[in-house]
């Protein structure tokens, strides 16, 4: 998890705001894989979780 929270984070520092579906788009991890390192990321207060137009949107804190 790790791991993958640390490459989600290198993708997430080139631009402003992710949904989840993008995030799986870039890095093609499994649903499963994103979400418990998007878990980590949250939980460390790395990356905000927050509504936006096209829905849930994630940025790098």
């Amino acid at each position: 998890m790790t791991r993958n929270a640390e490459r989600i984070m290198t993708v997430m520092k080139t631009g402003y705001r992710y949904t989840l579906a993008k995030l799986q788009e870039i890095t093609s991890f499994g649903t499963t894989e994103l979400c418990m390192a998007m878990l980590v990321l949250i939980r460390d207060k790395r990356v905000k979780q927050f509504q936006c137009e096209t829905g849930i949107c994630y940025a790098v804190c």
